[in-house]
């Protein structure tokens, strides 16, 4: 239900309405702006002033498809750093956007709630995407038909347990070569390829509680070597702390070899393939017997 009083007050003959947007990134790390001229408290929660953030025109769609609308930002504001933006510390972070009487704040409502999409840059201006949960509707329900495994790994479909020692723990992280590779130490009784498709995730340092994603896992002159997809932009100071968590790419000899969890197998591995498909009998075939092909 609406706010009681704020609604009196729009009711009024003249308002005195901002907006606030409060950001909360994965780290839990949470800034809040304001369209308003002074910083306004809101529900404990400072916001700030002026040129942080602001939105465009928003557009809502009536058959369940995602709204569009844009928050623009500059970079001069000292709480939101061009840095952080391109290093995906603020991606898919929780947006929450209020009205709010600035003469009296306890006066507010809650108007949209979503998270941030793409974000890209011009010159000293951001532009980020604004998710709204309708966005979520849009999104593959349901199993697919493919040979690959569409569980997630450690999730309730796959029920690998990540805390088990052999599928993550705590490494250092001693230095950075060229582009992004990262040295991991503590970590010399898996093979080759064992944190392929993993997660890293620093306890310290900028980056900290934002899971890095790897994309490859190699074994070089005695040391345990990771690729991320993603290169590292903020400025790291090593050795740190971090969790690796082990990978998987989805396939059914990695399913049944690496985790031994062939029985939540979320694939279809024995699916025909095109070729199978589109091939004619071969009468001189002993193969053609009517029997099964798998199992």
């Amino acid at each position: 239900m609406f706010n009681a009083a704020l609604q009196q007050h729009l009711n009024g003959e003249g308002t005195t309405v901002a907006y606030c947007w409060r950001l909360t990134a994965p780290s839990g790390l949470s800034l809040g702006f304001t369209t308003h001229d002074h910083a306004i408290t809101l529900l404990g929660k400072t916001y700030e002033p002026g040129i942080g953030l602001d939105g465009t025109q928003a557009m809502a769609q009536s058959n369940f498809q995602a709204g569009q609308e844009e928050a623009l930002g500059f970079l001069s504001s000292d709480s939101l750093e061009e840095e952080e933006l391109a290093a995906g510390l603020w991606d898919n972070a929780e947006v929450e956007v209020f009205l709010v009487n600035w003469q009296e704040p306890e006066q507010h409502e809650l108007l949209r709630r979503g998270s941030l999409g793409e974000v890209s840059r011009d010159r000293n201006v951001f532009r980020a995407e604004f998710r709204s949960l309708a966005a979520r509707l849009s999104e593959p329900k349901g199993r697919e038909l493919s040979h690959q495994c569409h569980a997630d790994l450690g999730d309730t479909k796959c029920s690998v347990d990540l805390n088990d020692p052999a599928y993550a723990r705590r490494v250092d992280v001693v230095r950075q070569e060229a582009g992004n590779r990262l040295v991991i130490e503590d970590n010399t009784d898996v093979s080759a390829g064992w944190w392929s498709f993993g997660r890293l995730t620093f306890h310290t340092g900028p980056y900290t509680n934002q899971p890095l994603h790897i994309a490859g896992h190699i074994q070089e002159q005695g040391e345990d070597k990771i690729t991320l997809w993603s290169p590292l932009i903020m400025e790291l100071d090593y050795p740190l702390d971090a969790t690796i968590t082990t990978g998987c790419d989805k396939k059914w000899g990695t399913c049944q070899g690496k985790f031994q969890n062939s029985q939540n197998f979320r694939g279809f591995p024995h699916i025909p393939g095109n070729d199978f498909i589109l091939a004619g009998p071969d009468a001189q075939s002993a193969a053609n017997n009517g029997g099964k092909l798998v199992g």
